[in-house]
């Protein structure tokens, strides 16, 4: 959370377009909202309040007039923008399949594949319960291997859209995945 005692703070470098007490009263009325957008969506709370963190960071360093003009929409922006991009790295990362990277280059045993396809069987009922919009986006990224942009022109919706309902399937595979595995 920011402290207006901080150095190294977004509170300290306000100057770059808010005053001090702008930049308080916006983050006053931004920062709850952006939480309460987050916590459907990230998990820890310390994670939730480094995204807020961050969308005020790179709100106080703007030089848009849309920052300036309209902070809540700009803040709220950043924030999808910061979730689409933690998504990605997300499926970056999982993307490997076990049984080919085992440790050692030992072929994966009997427990290993019978739960390595009890997951797979975990993911594809994951995705199969996604709402239909969302489900349609993802496969089109995953399965069909399609960018943001062919996908929203496919769909006639806009990348931001494509970008939120990947980011969207992803946490709701993940919490589905981590619910029926705990």
């Amino acid at each position: 959370m920011f402290r207006a005692n901080e150095n190294e703070g977004p509170c300290a470098r306000a100057s770059a377009g808010y005053d001090h007490r702008q930049f308080e009263a916006v983050y006053r009325r931004e920062a709850p909202k952006l939480l309460s957008f987050l916590k459907r969506r990230i998990w820890l709370e310390e994670d939730r309040h480094d995204l807020v963190q961050e969308a005020f960071t790179r709100l106080v360093a703007s030089r848009s007039t849309a920052a300036a003009s309209n902070p809540g929409a700009y803040l709220q922006g950043i924030v999808r923008h910061l979730l689409a991009d933690r998504a990605r790295a997300w499926a970056k990362a999982q993307s490997f399949d076990p049984v080919i990277y085992s440790v050692g280059n030992d072929i994966a045993g009997p427990d290993t594949v019978a739960e390595i396809n009890d997951m797979r069987e975990r993911y594809r009922l994951a995705v199969e319960t996604l709402p239909p919009r969302t489900k349609e986006v993802f496969l089109l990224h995953r399965a069909e291997e399609l960018g943001y942009r062919q996908i929203a022109e496919q769909l006639d919706i806009s990348i931001r859209t494509v970008e939120w309902h990947v980011a969207e399937a992803i946490v709701r595979i993940g919490k589905s995945i981590g619910n029926a595995h705990g």
